[in-house]
């Protein structure tokens, strides 16, 4: 798909959550406004909405709103993820900047664009060089394969234990917030790392591993023993990890990465980091193994747990449900963003010994 055009004096529509970071992104929201304006760029915001608003309420305000070119979001990968959803539901395609604010904040650090950098990331969003990202469609299946449930996501989606700790997170969040001298203090990472800990200590005496029956681009692959599988939209993982070095956000791909026992993570954490100097030449010496993964465009999924318990599903890092057979796709560049012209990623090439 060819990208839209962005004319010489583009009007923005600013979407961010002055609540966010314990207050700190009202500053930073004053401060992108401030340096907008002063760039001339025209500018209007827009907050986000709680309880899973926001995308209705971007989708409606761009088609209020003819005059919008370009939507910019302030935040996280969820706020992207929130962002991205309402545009892709409005009449008319804009493109999308950056202006990531967030923890892991994977899309911005897939091309280079760095947490709170205000100012440099306004300046990349007022070059107007697009990129057209790859958006994934995951489908939940049910008898005869019928479509139960279906999204998009733009970082990632998968099964197993990250999954399932975020089901508890949210059971843990709901139980607290119910109390609230509480929730003023048990919050946000306690709840996470709590839950965590949980999960961790749940597998030592509950079955954890599964199997993956899994086509992909009309291959089949059976995959044992695993804890957990990542199917990556983007470069970057959770924030500092390549799963696949090899990964572009815009080439119609995306990684299948199984996660095969507590070896298999450590494996992973050590050689996948983006910046780290471990080969799996080296982790092979360590006796570290490691399970290869595979790309493609497009993927059926069967998934069987022990006891037919169901497994829950995560979608760009919130839960998704549960169930036990799945498609996804690649939605080939189908979201414009506003990226960096002159980006290279660091974690090329793909191996010590190439050129």
């Amino acid at each position: 798909m060819d990208p839209p055009t962005i004319p010489d004096e583009p009007n923005y529509l600013l979407v961010a959550n002055p609540t966010a970071q314990s207050g700190a992104a009202l500053q930073w929201i004053e401060q992108a406004l401030a340096i907008m304006k002063r760039r001339g760029m025209a500018v209007e915001l827009l907050h986000t909405q709680p309880d899973g608003r926001t995308p209705a309420a971007v989708t409606e305000r761009l088609d209020q709103a003819p005059n919008v070119d370009v939507v910019v979001y302030l935040g996280g990968d969820g706020t992207f993820h929130e962002v991205a959803q309402g545009m892709l539901r409005a009449k008319r395609l804009r493109p999308l900047g950056m202006l990531p604010s967030g923890t892991a904040n994977d899309q911005g650090l897939s091309f280079g664009i760095n947490r709170g950098e205000i100012e440099r990331n306004v300046g990349i969003i007022a070059a107007s060089h697009l990129t057209m990202l790859d958006v994934g469609q995951v489908q939940r299946l049910g008898l005869d394969d019928a479509v139960v449930d279906e999204t998009l996501f733009f970082d990632s989606c998968g099964w197993g234990i990250h999954p399932d700790i975020l089901a508890a997170r949210n059971r843990y969040r709901d139980l607290v917030g119910k109390v609230p001298l509480l929730r003023s203090v048990f919050r946000d990472k306690a709840i996470y790392v709590t839950a965590s800990v949980a999960k961790l200590l749940e597998s030592y005496w509950t079955p954890v591993k599964f199997r993956a029956e899994v086509t992909a681009d009309g291959v089949h692959h059976v995959v044992d023993g695993l804890t957990d599988i990542i199917i990556s939209a983007t470069p970057i993982y959770a924030g500092g990890w390549v799963l696949d070095r090899r990964a572009e956000p815009d080439d119609g791909l995306f990684e299948f990465v199984p996660m095969q026992g507590r070896r298999d993570w450590a494996s992973k954490t050590l050689r996948d980091l983006a910046a780290s100097p471990v080969w799996q030449e080296q982790l092979d010496q360590l006796g570290l193994s490691h399970s290869e993964g595979f790309r493609a465009s497009s993927f059926d999924i069967d998934l069987l747990r022990p006891e037919k318990i169901e497994l829950h599903a995560q979608v760009d890092g919130e839960e998704w449900g549960t169930g036990d057979k799945y498609r996804v796709k690649v939605l080939a560049n189908l979201l414009p963003v506003v990226t960096p012209a002159d980006f290279v990623a660091p974690w090329k090439p793909v191996s010590p010994q190439a050129d």
